[in-house]
């Protein structure tokens, strides 16, 4: 009788040899690591296409906003920063500076202020046009740096929103209450509080557009406030509004950012 070996006879058949397996292994990561960067690069472009979707639709929204409450406006007063509404407003001398641009044909010669806190003034229209019925304030929370050494007007900051109620339009004998502009200008003090109980925010990030070239009081690489008035006189009340901002949302990470801008001119109704 034949004894049988203790182990069958190994085939060549049997398994895998170590030059196959590191073979297998390397083009699977290949496969893997092509896969997850396609998957990557699908997802950084879904992020930015919705940060990008999401700032327009911000920017929409303000626009729209913004446009309708100028065309209701009576007047408009633009100051500077937020700042300017301090509890002692001056409506002669602290309004955004205006300056004179002379064209050389002389036949757009304009009176042009730029700031970063806009005041509509809305005024009753049905028995007393001297009654104001109310006031909105768009401002962004910028400071003048001169003032403040960790503001920087040239850095992104948020756009905030406040209004005062609806003082309705009085009667033909009797007034609203409220027809002295500085004295209600003066009970929104957003110097010490920009977060006024009221306001609200309309955009967390926002810029203005870069001056082109340095002139008084603008510096190369300086932005421009987002508000600015034309007029075709010295009056800070009499003219058109132009809107210059840019919106971003997004992340920093990576690059990730997404921004868009818009330039809008309207004029209140008088």
């Amino acid at each position: 009788m034949k004894a049988k070996p203790p182990f069958p006879p190994c085939s060549s058949r049997a398994g895998f040899t170590l030059v196959e397996v590191m073979i297998s292994m390397t083009i699977v990561s290949l496969v893997m690591g092509m896969c997850m960067s396609t998957f990557l690069f699908g997802l950084r472009t879904m992020y930015k296409d919705t940060q990008r979707l999401m700032t327009n639709a911000s920017l929409r929204s303000f626009m729209a906003q913004i446009s309708k409450e100028t065309l209701d406006a009576s007047y408009f007063y633009l100051f500077p920063y937020y700042t300017s509404l301090d509890g002692s407003v001056n409506l002669d001398t602290d309004y955004a500076a205006l300056s004179f641009v002379d064209a050389a044909d002389d036949d757009y010669d304009k009176w042009v202020g730029h700031g970063d806190c806009l005041v509509l003034i809305t005024k009753t229209a049905l028995y007393r046009t001297t009654d104001i019925k109310q006031i909105r304030i768009y401002y962004r929370v910028t400071r003048d740096q001169a003032t403040t050494a960790n503001a920087n007007v040239n850095a992104e900051a948020a756009i905030r929103y406040y209004e005062t109620a609806d003082w309705g339009e009085g009667t033909s004998s009797t007034s609203n209450g409220h027809s002295d502009v500085t004295a209600e200008l003066n009970l929104i003090n957003l110097s010490t509080n920009p977060l006024l109980t009221g306001s609200k925010l309309l955009n967390a990030r926002s810029k203005g557009r870069a001056v082109p070239s340095p002139y008084t009081p603008y510096s190369a690489g300086d932005l421009y406030p987002i508000f600015s008035s034309e007029s075709p006189s010295a009056s800070a009340t009499n003219g058109f509004i132009s809107i210059n901002v840019e919106f971003i949302n997004g992340s920093t990470l990576n690059n990730l950012l997404s921004s868009s801008s818009f330039n809008y001119t309207i004029s209140p109704r008088r």
